[in-house]
């Protein structure tokens, strides 16, 4: 009874965690649509509009790397930490370090804003709902399809912000434009594992283009949830 009781208090927690997560991307999704409606090419006032709940809410995302580590999640813990560490360096590194337009009021950081937020809509809404036993088979099929033009776009968007940090950088000093360096020539390799490991758990959980999930909350690594421990 204790076990199960233990059981309940976790999946409600990662119900609520999903949630919130959903929701406030959502909200920068939202936001940074109404934002280029309004002022189409000007994207000057783009990250006094979003720029504060984008850090906050994929800072939230650490949350994930101790979820795997205490066993919450079937996770890998170092698949969890290439995911979070590679956005937690933007935000912080070059968004919240650099207030410059080079970086702030780029046509990358669009990029980059639109490739995360639809992503993580996608991904934290079918884990929510996967928890509360409830399978969109459209919604399974976004998460395990999207990522094809999703990744790529997202990874392009980073490294061109990191590219205009990179004067920034060294003039605060020469080791961290060194920094930046080394994380970007990272990319490509972390890029494959990632995209070839998303490619193998498309075919494990849809079975093909024309299948459907074969089960309930099946899905990858640090972003997938599983039968009995549904995954973040």
């Amino acid at each position: 009874m204790a076990q199960k009781n233990s059981s309940g208090i976790v999946d409600s927690y990662l119900v609520a965690y999903n949630a919130a997560s959903f929701v406030g991307w959502a909200y920068v999704l939202v936001q940074t649509t109404l934002y280029l409606i309004e002022n189409g090419a000007n994207l000057d006032g783009l990250f006094d509009r979003v720029g504060e709940t984008l850090i906050y809410v994929q800072t939230g995302a650490a949350l994930e790397i101790i979820h795997s580590l205490v066993g919450l999640v079937r996770s890998s813990p170092m698949t969890v930490v290439m995911q979070v560490y590679s956005r937690l360096l933007l935000v912080w590194g070059t968004l919240y370090m650099f207030d410059c337009p080079e970086v702030r009021a780029s046509s990358a950081l669009v990029l980059m804003i639109f490739a995360w937020s639809i992503t993580e809509c996608v991904r934290y809404s079918h884990y929510a709902l996967s928890l509360l036993g409830i399978e969109l088979y459209p919604l399974v099929y976004l998460r395990y399809t999207l990522f094809y033009v999703l990744y790529p776009a997202g990874v392009t968007g980073e490294l061109l912000e990191m590219w205009a940090a990179l004067p920034h950088a060294a003039a605060i000093r020469p080791a961290f434009k060194g920094f930046l360096l080394l994380n970007m020539i990272n990319y490509p390799p972390v890029l494959y594992k990632l995209y070839t490991h998303m490619i193998r758990q498309r075919r494990k959980i849809l079975g093909g283009e024309s299948s459907k999930p074969k089960a309930k909350g099946g899905a990858e690594g640090a972003e997938a949830a599983v039968s009995k421990k549904k995954k973040l």
